[in-house]
Parts: structure tokens; sequence; C-alpha cells
């Protein structure tokens, strides 16, 4: 059994009236629903990065991480980046699977996609400052699942091999400029604030330690 259905076999069902696609969120949706493992996978894996998001959010209102803000900034950048500006630039259409068109039935372009483009920065700026924090386990994980994204937008017909291919090598640069900028602003604010208040807390270690009344 294949692994994926091919390109002419999902235009001849739906010529032939067997099935209907449609697309949610850049993300093809094919009716009746195949409930096997591996097409559900793609297709739930493809709507993560709209809830990645929210998920920021919340983090940065609970745990006021300065991560999450920055993450969340760096959605919108690598958005900005992908559908306005290397999409209409490139303009390398969707393969034919996809239900991603225009009014008129046009493909939309593909090159670069934006759902790996995202989790792919994303992750790499993850995996990074876990290192960085020595979290090897963590930065093990976020590894291991960098290939999930690409795999669901190729298997679930979005994209082509080379589309997710390419994207997945340039958005782990953009993720690494995204570390670098974040270690070089954040991270040397955060350190010259510990710095200051360990500068402030010695007279009154002084005072604690040596002045008390006995």
């Amino acid at each position: 059994m294949a692994l994926r259905r091919t390109a002419q076999d999902d235009i001849e069902s739906q010529v032939a009236g067997k099935d209907e696609s449609f697309a949610v969120g850049q993300v093809t949706i094919r009716l009746p629903l195949d409930l096997s493992p591996l097409p559900m996978l793609a297709l739930v894996t493809s709507f993560l990065p709209w809830a990645v998001p929210v998920l920021l959010v919340m983090d940065g209102m609970l745990h006021r991480r300065a991560s999450s803000f920055f993450a969340l900034c760096a959605i919108v950048v690598t958005s900005i980046l992908s559908e306005c500006l290397l999409k209409p630039l490139i303009a390398e259409p969707r393969p034919a699977t996809s239900a991603c068109r225009t009014e008129d039935g046009k493909l939309l372009p593909g090159m670069p996609s934006g759902h790996v483009m995202i989790c792919q920065s994303l992750l790499t700026f993850y995996v990074l400052e876990a290192m960085r924090h020595r979290l090897l386990m963590v930065a093990l994980i976020l590894v291991l699942l960098m290939p999930l994204m690409p795999w669901a937008r190729w298997y679930n017909g979005d994209h082509t091999l080379k589309q997710v291919v390419v994207t997945f090598i340039m958005a782990a640069v953009v993720g690494l400029v995204y570390f670098l900028i974040f270690i070089s602003f954040f991270n040397d604010s955060l350190a010259t604030a510990v710095h200051l208040l360990e500068v402030a807390s010695i007279p009154v270690q002084g005072v604690t330690n040596g002045a008390l009344p006995k």
C-alpha cells in the first residue's frame, strides 16, 4: 500500500467525483476524510502552526517569559517574509494535489512553505536556547520533531518535496538569526539587570552580616 496517493490518482478521483477537496488555513481537506493514521497525522499536524501563537500568548501572560514574546514577534516576521515577499517573488506553484487555489482555480504559490518556515525557525530557535541552558534532552526531542511538519505538508499534498526541503534549510538559517538576535539584545539586558541587583545588594548584605545590634 502506498504511503501517499499520487497526484494523478488524486486528480482522477476528483474529476470522477469520488471526493471533494477544499482548503482551510492553507491546508487541503479531502472529503470523505481518510481516517487512516498517516493521513490523519498529516492533516492534524498541518494545523499546529495556528495553535502555536495561542500557546505562546498564554505562556507569555502566565510566566512573563521574554522568549515567548520574542517568538510571537518572530512568527509575525516569518509570516510576512514568507507570504508577502518570498512566495510572490519566487512564484512557484503548489502541486496539483493541493486545494489551495485562487477563485478561478489557479494554484497558489508554494515556495516557501509557510507552515514549515514558522515551525522550523521556532524549533531551531528553541533547540539553540535549550542547548544554551544545557537542556540536552529537550534539545534532542525538539530535533526529532523537526521533520514532522515538512513531512506532513508533503504527505497532505500541499507542497512538493523540493519546496519543503528547501524551506526546511532556509528556516533553520532564519531560526539561527533569531537566536543570535535574542541573545544579543535580551540576554545582555538580562545580564546587566542581574549584575545591578548583585551590586545593589552588597551594602545590604554588609549591614545584615556585621551591623545588626546584639
